[in-house]
């Protein structure tokens, strides 16, 4: 078995941010403030404390404030290796994480989408990183939302109900606003475990797409075509969403009730 050797996560940050229209033209939504410090740094914190001391955030020329603020940020200094990667166009989450390629040297690594914070007794990523430990897949997150906000989130279909899940397939994105699984509010919540498997793929699907955007979906679903095992693990905690305002407010509120009050 594996012996917690996930130390890197990835961090995409270079979406237009269009749910955000017109401040994210101006502020990145990454650095949209939840409670008293930005979305992303929550998210690397969550990444620290489940013993990543490798951070690799994908980030596009319009967010350069990102990559300022942390190099700035004095709790990191000595304690995290930051490497910033540019995503020149948006070519979504798995076109970004192949462009890590080169700085994760074979090994397994995590990404957590910083507008899908958690909170969690232990963090959401430590939780995945302790079932691949355990497993030795690629393994996603899973999370219970509203029936409204189920369109939202990627949805697949899972062999059995428990802990740990096998997942057998990945619902096509136009599927999303008609699910397939209509009883099932799980949907994925935004954290990552893969292996090096998992390039090959994007690769692949790279060059068959030429500039179109690939999504995590896409990779996870390529992935189990070529039998590689994607595994599912339903998170102890709660996620929430600052990708849109009307989601934004209710994750602050949540967080100053578990954090201020």
């Amino acid at each position: 078995m594996a012996n917690n050797t996930i130390t890197t996560c990835i961090i995409p940050a270079a979406g237009k941010g269009s749910r955000w229209a017109p401040v994210s033209g101006y502020l990145p939504k990454e650095m949209l403030p939840l409670i008293d410090k930005p979305v992303i740094e929550w998210c690397i914190d969550e990444a620290v404390h489940s013993g990543c001391n490798h951070i690799i955030i994908v980030i596009n020329s319009q967010k350069n404030l990102i990559k300022s603020y942390l190099q700035k940020a004095k709790k990191y200094h000595n304690k995290i290796r930051f490497d910033f990667v540019y995503q020149k166009y948006p070519r979504g989450i798995a076109h970004a994480i192949w462009l890590c390629k080169n700085l994760i040297n074979n090994k397994a690594f995590c990404v957590a989408l910083p507008d899908l914070p958690v909170i969690s007794k232990k963090p959401a990523l430590k939780q995945l990183i302790e079932a691949y430990n355990k497993n030795e897949s690629h393994i996603i997150s899973f999370d219970k939302f509203s029936k409204e906000h189920l369109h939202l989130y990627g949805e697949c279909q899972v062999e059995k109900q428990s802990k740990v899940v096998n997942v057998q397939h990945f619902c096509a994105k136009i599927s999303k606003k008609h699910p397939h699984h209509i009883n099932s509010k799980i949907r994925m919540s935004g954290r990552f475990i893969f292996t090096n498997e998992i390039f090959p793929i994007i690769s692949e699907l790279i060059q068959k797409k030429s500039k179109q955007e690939i999504t995590d979906v896409d990779a996870l679903h390529k992935a189990l075509n070529h039998n590689q095992l994607v595994k599912g693990l339903k998170i102890i905690g709660h996620t929430y969403d600052t990708g849109n305002p009307k989601s934004y407010v209710r994750a602050n509120t949540a967080f100053f009730k578990k954090y201020v009050i």
